[in-house]
């Protein structure tokens, strides 16, 4: 914050001048604050280092998948035969522009989540309410500062996309040359788009904003509506991996519906005709336009959304509709604990969707894989070893929801003190946190391990197993979390509360899941298929293996929970940021 304020009071008075236009200087007094904000990071030593390589890994990991899956399907696909004839020139259109308008997709909704934060949650919005910046010039600076943001997510997606078709099909430098030019004029094109978007969904989002079940509800039916569409992607997968002949799919029907709707899909389809040579001079006279209209409409709606949101950072939020409730008689004090933190939790849309709305959707994200996973295994190795897997997987999705744990103290933010200074013993404080959790780790886990007991993948008994240990892990994840925040706890500034940045102890919790989930998992997979290999009886090693790992984190887990837990409470005085 020091740095903030130090850089801001630097260029306060560059700001001045005639109001209206955009200021040039202030765009660059404004992006150089921005540039060393993010550097004041490494040198106050808050770098998410954990969480950086996760990300580079996971980003990866991605490329990876996509590039070998993505060039096998290609070249399946180019071989498609319409009318008894294959024809390369209009698979390769189509295909690029399937591809292009997903990653126009993503990279909108990525830019109206990005222009949102900047423009109504960014916590410097009061300072520059008060300073002598007009909205425009604050309107370009951020603008520019989204687009470096995205130009990056281009290059990687874009270059990604355009090298493996490179790979599969062959192409001239022309083509180098245009993936290049693609690659500066998407970014224009989806932060237009976004920015035309923002107000729409700031609309919808102050309609929901205590509608807390109606959003609940909806935010819960588009992630599994995601997971289901990432199944049938699974699913594809599969067919591809284990040989069977996917190009039957596509027959004269199916080929013919793809390409009425591919050549409706502006502005994608432009990106797909540049790349393949096709009406090349309109095709770049449309994507200008497509920019420059985007551009100008932004700018033009940029006087009310702006103006408003300065205005609303300024003066907060307005007074809540929910109706006063008075207390009208004692009740325990670990039920209204409990209560605190659910209602923290469900009034929250982040906290919402983090943690209810990825532990309600787990179960489905566990039976998806299965079913892609077993039958994998069973025809690539001979296995037979849902148990095993499944044990995989409802500890490593098991940890990847316990992830909301990782604020349990923290997203309290100041009313950690006022619980803190309440006649409540630090036990009560910590064990009602811990509840919470559990329990809805514990409905999340059983609904895992029904669904796999009644789509047949294990056994009643077996799946009562997968329950035990998965609720286990998630004691495990949960205090270790609930705990390391405790050590780091980082309160938020915000009148709210409320936690907008993922920290160090979130990277620490998803490695630690992930560190359990292939140590368990891998383990009791590698001696299964190496007694197969042997041909001797496996017996139960699974269950003792499995089953005893579980209970020693757990003690372990709550050994570090409750380790001078006590002194460490009421000595407590950080929060700091």
């Amino acid at each position: 914050m020091n740095v903030r304020n130090e850089t801001i009071r630097r260029y306060a008075a560059v700001g001045r001048g005639k109001r209206g236009g955009v200021k040039l200087r202030t765009v660059r007094a404004l992006l150089r604050k921005g540039k060393e904000e993010r550097q004041s990071q490494f040198r106050a030593g808050r770098f998410d280092f954990l969480g950086f390589l996760l990300r580079l890994v996971l980003v990866a990991a991605i490329v990876v998948l996509f590039v070998v899956f993505f060039g096998q399907f290609t070249e399946m696909y180019i071989g498609v035969k319409t009318a008894g004839r294959t024809d390369v020139f209009a698979r390769a259109t189509e295909l690029l522009t399937i591809l292009y308008t997903a990653v126009l997709a993503g990279m909108v909704i990525g830019g109206v989540g990005q222009l949102g934060r900047e423009l109504f949650t960014a916590d410097d919005m009061k300072i520059f309410s008060a300073m002598p910046i007009n909205a425009r010039t604050l309107f370009v600076a951020r603008l520019l500062s989204i687009y470096r943001g995205q130009l990056v997510i281009a290059l990687v997606a874009v270059l990604t996309v355009n090298a493996t078709f490179a790979w599969k099909v062959g192409v001239t430098a022309a083509f180098w040359l245009m993936t290049v030019g693609i690659c500066f004029l998407l970014p224009l094109i989806t932060i237009g788009i976004a920015a035309v978007l923002v107000p729409v969904v700031q609309v919808v989002k102050k309609f929901l904003r205590e509608r807390y079940v109606l959003m609940f509800i909806l935010v819960t039916a588009l992630l599994g509506g995601g997971f289901w569409l990432y199944s049938i992607i699974l699913g594809g997968v599969k067919e591809l991996l284990l040989g069977d002949n996917i190009r039957y799919f596509f027959n004269e029907s199916v080929m013919n519906t793809v390409g009425k709707v591919c050549s409706w899909l502006y502005p994608a389809r432009w990106f797909a005709n540049i790349m393949t040579g096709s009406e090349f001079v309109w095709s770049w006279v449309g994507l200008v336009l497509v920019a420059l209209v985007s551009i100008l409409l932004s700018l033009l709606i940029i006087r009310r959304i702006l103006t408003r949101a300065l205005q609303a950072r300024n003066e907060g939020y307005s007074s809540s509709m929910l109706k006063t409730t008075y207390l009208t008689e004692k009740g325990g004090k670990l039920p209204a604990l409990l209560k605190k933190e659910f209602l923290l939790i469900f009034r929250t849309p982040s906290y919402m969707f983090s943690y209810l709305s990825v532990a309600f959707i787990m179960p489905l994200m566990v039976y998806f894989c299965m079913d892609v996973g077993a039958s994998l295994v069973e025809n690539l190795i001979g296995l037979d070893s849902n148990l095993e897997l499944a044990l995989f997987l409802t500890i490593l999705f098991g940890a990847l929801t316990n992830i909301f744990c990782a604020t349990n103290i923290s997203r309290d933010g100041e009313m950690f003190y006022t619980v803190k200074a309440m006649p409540l013993s630090y036990k009560t404080v910590f064990f009602s946190k811990i509840v919470l959790c559990l329990i809805v780790t514990a409905i999340s886990q059983v609904a895992s391990a029904v669904i796999l007991a009644v789509a047949g993948i294990v056994g009643a008994w077996d799946a009562l197993f997968i329950f035990a240990v998965g609720l286990l892990f998630g004691f495990v994840n949960i205090a270790v979390a609930t705990r390391y925040d405790f050590n780091h706890a980082k309160f938020s500034t915000e009148d709210d509360g409320e936690i907008k940045e993922s920290s160090g102890t979130v990277s620490t919790v998803i490695v630690m899941g992930m560190v359990l989930s292939f140590a368990v998992g891998g383990a009791v997979f590698v001696l299964k298929l190496m007694a197969q290999l042997r041909q001797f009886e496996y017996g139960a090693l699974t269950y003792l293996l499995a089953g005893g790992l579980a209970i020693v984190a757990a003690a372990l887990a709550a050994f570090y929970l409750l380790f001078r837990l006590k002194r460490k409470y009421y000595e407590f005085s950080g929060g700091g940021i």
